[in-house]
């Protein structure tokens, strides 16, 4: 397919074209479609599909359509910048449409430059590109209907990558209404209030691609940090509230009907819960919670109705929109969501199981659009280790590997630039900032492992050897005198507890060499490297023989003035589990350590019991805790720590979380995975 660019446009930052074709009579038509970074499309005005399925650098995936329609609208939008759910490429647009025996290239498309897009604004987070903010004399109906005021662009033809299928069936695009209005009243605006100010900020022009404080042309979350709400109050600035619950957290895209009897403005601030922890209020809607800039904004310059929409899918439970006064707003969410998992149920008369249940599904649902992501909040990215457990949640509910086999083959073909020779990021696609996670890797060897020895060893296993290999070779250069792994470079990451700390992961970290010895393991597995089963046994000995402290398992291994290695004498939790979990050792060899681990430790710790052993967390302790007792089939016990585990989440939210608490995601791919402990524990 030919791709097309505006011939002035190319190397911006958050710029929107549409691409418009006027069929001259409603007809069916065929249309096939690669563009970058991502597209909407509009059938006569009504919404078609968003798109595309995330590729490798260098490649894009196309998609094909059907539909009826007199004209056709296609809008692309390009971020342009960094992050670690698009990569950065040269934006471009490839299209073909055939109806009534023509077939139309991209070139007899139409150009418009979307201006009604503020350009020069804040990252929506750390890791996504721009947030929204629109000034509105119109929307864009006229542009759907052939009448549009948006500049005319002229194109050139631009370099096309090399196209890929895409391999995820169609999302589902359902509208969402509120269930309830929660609260309502007047908005005051106090300039005393400290400002929210994030990394996203601050590091641009460093670490981030995006515009510079001192050039946003709007300032979200500056104004939104400024906002006090007066339940059932009027208040002076005119400026007043609504607050929506849509009864559980969705992803999708915010569409507003908004009609205005003057200029004014409306702010969309959202989130995944009701921050009452933060002392604001039963009904606080934090915008900055998950450290994303969760605010949209549309300024209308006059009166008149606007039917709009963002243009990036987001995830909220509640909406709060503040409008100005004369104006009115009311919002919907179409999801953007997996549509495999809807068959799937589990019949259990237990309503508590059945929550978790669904919440799985939600979870599940939202982290599989194209490929495994972590959360469809703060980050949307393809994250290792997240997808070896999100995989077997798309196993259990589909039955298929489609966003697996779409991960996989986008970390087969993944441009490593900028990493040390033979790693692989952290995340993909996405462009690397300055860090990589050597643990990760490791679970990527294991992915393959599983995915081999589930759907058999396919193009996917023989085209990820190249990839596997390197991480081999990178973590050669890492071993010590005694085949170890030492003083590991990148972020070392074992769980989110005092394990990632920088005290526990020096020197010789041990729950990335139990790790280290499983990948080995791996490999031999995968690609025939009988030799490496020695050196995993040799690694598990060696922890075994060292790491020991006579009750508990040391963290890490570092060098005494001598050169020698001693226990750090730090203790976690998590360091435990990885043991057991990874086969290091058997609660055989360690009777009296599986016991504490399993009775005392864990959900069961009483307050202040064992001070000196960290605390572990669901990302991974916690979950490798609940793998264990399914192994030794507690089928009880395990559906007791996913009630005590899973429940809390699910009433809260409807989906399941990235920590014990609220600090971060609270829709993580990841979590879907307590569908296998509940399937286990019902005997089903």
């Amino acid at each position: 397919m030919v791709a097309v660019w505006a011939n002035d446009l190319q190397g911006q930052m958050n710029i929107t074209l549409a691409f418009a074709l006027d069929l001259e009579t409603a007809q069916a038509f065929d249309l096939t479609i690669a563009a970058a970074d991502c597209y909407k499309i509009y059938a006569d005005g009504q919404f078609l599909a968003f798109g595309p399925q995330r590729a490798a650098h260098g490649y894009a995936r196309i998609a094909k359509y059907k539909g009826r329609a007199k004209r056709i609208v296609v809008e692309v939008h390009s971020h342009f910048a960094n992050t670690f759910c698009w990569i950065k490429q040269p934006p471009f647009f490839a299209c073909e449409v055939s109806a009534d025996g023509v077939v139309y290239t991209a070139e007899n498309f139409t150009c418009y430059h979307l201006t009604d897009r503020v350009q020069r604004v804040q990252r929506y987070s750390y890791q996504r590109g721009f947030a929204e903010v629109y000034c509105l004399d119109e929307d864009r109906t006229s542009l759907y209907c052939g009448t549009s005021n948006f500049p005319k662009k002229h194109t050139q033809r631009v370099h096309a990558p090399a196209f890929l299928p895409s391999w995820v069936d169609e999302p589902k695009y359902t509208m969402h209404y509120p269930q309830t209005v929660i609260e309502q009243g007047g908005v005051d605006v106090d300039p005393s209030l400290p400002v929210w100010t994030d990394r996203s900020h601050t590091l641009v022009g460093t670490k981030l691609d995006g515009f510079a404080m001192v050039d946003w042309e709007e300032r979200l979350t500056e104004a939104a940090s400024r906002f006090i709400y007066r339940p059932n109050k009027t208040a002076v600035s005119g400026l007043s509230y609504q607050t929506y619950d849509f009864g559980r957290a969705m992803t999708g895209f915010a569409e507003l009907k908004i009609t205005a009897d003057r200029e004014g403005v409306v702010y969309v601030i959202f989130d995944e819960l009701l921050w009452h922890e933060r002392g604001k209020g039963e009904n606080y809607v934090a915008f900055e919670r998950n450290a994303c800039s969760s605010v949209h904004k549309f300024i209308l310059r006059k009166g008149g109705q606007y039917n709009v929409s963002t243009f990036d899918p987001y995830l909220m439970r509640y909406a709060l929109l503040v409008c100005s006064e004369g104006v009115n707003a009311e919002i919907a969410l179409r999801d953007y969501e997996n549509p495999n998992a809807d068959d799937f149920t589990v019949e259990c008369a237990d309503a508590s199981i059945q929550k978790i249940v669904k919440a799985a599904k939600a979870t599940f649902a939202q982290n599989a659009v194209d490929l495994l992501t972590d959360c469809p909040s703060r980050e949307r990215a393809g994250w290792l280790s997240d997808s070896y457990f999100s995989s077997e949640a798309e196993y259990i509910l589909t039955g298929k590997n489609q966003a697996e086999k779409a991960f996989l083959e986008n970390y087969a073909y993944a441009d490593c630039t900028g990493l040390p020779d033979g790693m692989v990021p952290m995340c993909y696609p996405s462009d690397p900032y300055d860090t990589y996670i050597p643990n990760w890797a490791m679970w990527y060897i294991l992915e393959l492992e599983k995915y081999a020895n589930r759907w058999g060893r396919d193009e996917i296993i023989a085209k990820s050897k190249e990839k596997a290999d390197g991480v081999l070779r990178y973590f050669k250069r890492k071993e010590n005198e005694f085949g170890l792994l030492e003083n590991l470079d990148g972020w070392v990451f074992v769980e989110w507890s005092a394990a990632n700390d920088e005290d526990h992961i020096k020197g010789v970290n041990i729950p990335s060499n139990i790790a280290y010895a499983r990948c080995l393991e791996g490999m031999a597995n995968l690609y025939g490297y009988e030799d490496l089963r020695l050196q995993a046994e040799n690694i598990r000995t060696f922890i075994k023989t060292h790491a020991y402290d006579g009750r508990f398992f040391v963290d890490n291994l570092i060098r005494d003035e001598q050169g020698n290695l001693r226990q750090s004498g730090l203790l976690t939790e998590v360091c435990q589990y990885y043991a057991f979990w990874f086969n290091c050792i058997t609660k055989e060899e360690y009777p009296w350590l599986y016991e504490e681990l399993m009775e005392r430790l864990g959900v069961n710790r009483a307050e202040g019991y064992l001070p000196e052993v960290g605390i572990s967390n669901v990302l991974y302790g916690l979950y490798m805790r609940v793998d264990l007792l399914m192994r030794e089939g507690k089928k009880a016990k395990v559906l007791d720590e996913c009630l005590r585990l899973f429940l809390p989440m699910a009433e809260r939210t409807g989906t399941l979380w990235e920590h014990n608490g609220i600090s971060a995601s609270c829709n993580h791919g990841f979590a879907s995975y307590a569908l296998k402990w509940i399937l286990f524990a019902l005997d089903k």
